[in-house]
């Protein structure tokens, strides 16, 4: 009995609190509706009129959300923003305990908003989204009106770092009708970034400054201009790892090209490949660079600086291929004094190509295995080795001395046949030629000594120069430092409506 009792009780509360609430539901609904008619419909309110009495205060502030897009040939930005605008309105009041509501949401064409525009705006049309946004009114007279655009604003965009670079921006908003004798504008607290959504750019610094500027000398009147300032850096790590990188890889592998020995015949082929494949790249390049007319990126700067090593390494590549490989005439030039100097004395040491030395020694080898070698005798000397070498008492004088005259009728015609005649005939021809051989062969391995020394020489220089126009990129560092100084204060200042007396008692 005891459980059913306490059962009971608890249903009894529960209902009762349901009709409680019930009951105030529908008390505040009615006084709700009592309140917006005695605001908006049993009174006269003009919303083009300014409510405060001399000027208005605007409280802003801004809210910046994303960067939708930078175009650098139209020096516009489109950012995506929300505004936020408080200001006190003394019509707007009335008794909390009469009414039990504090605060309402009424729409943006029942109540006077300021008519803020873009200065430096870049679209074409007005935009008229603030229309749709609600108003939050409070009981004191307060106003917050908060809203959400795509702005377009004209800003210089230098695309000199590109893509290490930093962007100036500024936002310019002002009163489109309302002077400085009407509205003045306070910065309501600092551009708040904690919902900014990171792409392409990121916010790097951001500052507020309001003054009093003359628009036009037309009316000679002062407006008041509010400049939200933006430091946009650009996220480099995309062009970094897809554009940079690969480029200098491929730009890299020339150097492996004067590594490879001239008579393989490839040297040409692999520099002629690697030129190919840096014009197709460069096609493909051209859809993430800026396209600016007064300005050029340093990056354009960095592929040309590449692509230019790699054509002259061709040309390099073809030079030391013709020293290599001279013509096959009957006369082969000598090198030059000069260059013989200067290549095979003084670089060929320094670039580790010192290669006369070991010549000397495969000559001086091959001088001493000739002279070791047992020479083959001819008839005529293992005849007279015969004869003279012979010392059995069988043989007689008379037999040695018919020995003797044979070997001497044999000398007589060896000189005859093998000295005298082809002498007269071919020893003018065949020295002749053989000396020019050796020459020629001579020229032609200092020829290719000379080759090699070069080939080694633009190993040294083009693995100096290739990382040299990475130094490009770091000029652009120290470059585009943040030199910026604004007001970067964190105070907070909202409209403050409770010295106002409430309308509606």
């Amino acid at each position: 009995m005891t459980y059913s009792t306490a059962l009971f009780n608890v249903f009894q509360r529960i209902v009762f609190l349901i009709l409680n609430f019930s009951i105030l539901i529908s008390f505040v609904n009615t006084n709700e509706v009592e309140l917006r008619t005695l605001l908006f419909k049993e009174r006269s309110y003009d919303t083009k009129v300014c409510p405060e009495k001399g000027f208005t205060k605007v409280h802003t502030n801004l809210i910046f959300l994303q960067i939708e897009s930078v175009d650098e040939k139209a020096q516009v930005v489109t950012s995506n923003i929300q505004l936020t605008c408080a200001w006190c309105d003394p019509y707007m009041t009335w008794n909390v305990t009469r009414f039990n509501i504090s605060e309402l949401s009424v729409g943006s064409d029942q109540l006077w908003t300021p008519d803020v525009v873009v200065v430096n705006s870049a679209d074409e049309k007005y935009s008229r989204n603030r229309e749709h946004y609600a108003l939050l009114l409070r009981h004191d007279g307060y106003v917050r009106f908060m809203f959400q655009d795509l702005w377009k604003t004209i800003c210089k965009v230098r695309a000199t770092y590109f893509p290490f670079d930093r962007q100036v921006c500024t936002i310019i908003i002002r009163s489109g009708s309302h002077d400085t004798h009407t509205i003045k504008f306070i910065q309501r607290r600092p551009i708040e970034t904690h919902s900014f959504i990171r792409g392409e750019w990121e916010l790097e610094a951001s500052y507020t400054e309001i003054n009093d500027e003359r628009v036009s000398d037309f009316d000679h009147v002062d407006y008041s201009l509010v400049r939200f300032t933006l430091v946009l850096k650009r996220n480099h790590v995309y062009y970094l790892i897809k554009i940079i990188l690969p480029f200098t890889l491929v730009s890299f592998v020339t150097l492996f090209t004067f590594l490879l020995p001239p008579q393989t015949g490839e040297k040409l082929t692999l520099n002629v490949t690697i030129l190919l494949s840096l014009v197709i790249y460069l096609q493909l390049l051209t859809q993430y660079i800026p396209k600016s007319d007064d300005e050029t990126p340093i990056l354009t700067l960095f592929c040309n600086a590449n692509f230019f090593l790699v054509f002259l390494s061709c040309i390099m590549t073809v030079y030391v291929l013709y020293l290599y490989h001279q013509p096959s005439t009957s006369n082969i030039a000598c090198v030059p004094s000069h260059m013989k100097t200067v290549l095979l004395d003084y670089i060929s040491p320094l670039v580790y190509c010192n290669l006369s030395k070991q010549r000397k020694q495969r000559q001086t080898v091959k001088e001493e295995s000739e002279e070791k070698r047992p020479r083959r005798l001819s008839s005529i000397e293992k005849g007279m080795c015969h004869l003279f070498t012979l010392t059995t008492p069988a043989r007689t004088v008379n037999q040695q001395a018919i020995e003797l005259l044979k070997l001497l009728q044999q000398i007589k015609f060896h000189i005859r046949t093998q000295w005298l005649i082809p002498l007269n005939i071919l020893d003018e021809y065949e020295t002749s030629t053989d000396l020019s051989k050796f020459d020629n062969q001579q020229r032609l391995d200092e020829w290719q000594h000379v080759a090699l020394v070069l080939d080694r020489l633009f190993f040294i220089l083009f693995s100096i120069a290739m990382p040299c126009t990475a130094l490009i990129f770091i000029s652009a560092h120290t470059a585009t430092r943040n030199n910026f100084q604004g007001n970067f204060s964190n105070f907070k200042i909202d409209a403050k409506c409770d010295h106002y007396l409430p309308k509606l008692t």
